[in-house]
């Protein structure tokens, strides 16, 4: 068994769901240790988080945060997110327009 950290340096979301980081490998689990939402602009933005399962689509089963509302200028530490894991193929998907996402992880193989 090796573990490695895993850090998704951010991307800048849109009003669709879209992939944020690497698909998880194959033989591998992700656990995210940290996550944020950060909204640089000046008016509040609808932020959903998704942990997709191998083969899976952004949707209602596997939403973890919903719709959550981040001001101007906050950085929303998602507590939802930390301990939550994913397995091979899995996918974090986020959507927010104009909010900036991201997590680091442990991967383990």
């Amino acid at each position: 068994m090796s573990v490695t950290p895993y850090v998704f340096d951010g991307g800048l979301l849109t009003g669709a769901a879209a992939a944020q980081g690497t698909t998880v490998a194959a033989l591998t689990r992700r656990i995210i240790r940290a996550a944020s939402l950060i909204n640089t602009t000046g008016a509040p933005i609808a932020a959903t988080v998704y942990l997709v399962p191998n083969a899976g689509v952004a949707g209602a089963a596997n939403t973890l945060i919903s719709a959550r509302s981040i001001a101007a200028g906050e950085s929303y530490p998602c507590p939802e997110l930390i301990g939550q894991g994913l397995n091979t193929g899995g996918q974090v998907q986020a959507l927010g327009n104009g909010l900036t996402f991201k997590y680091s992880a442990t991967d383990i193989v």
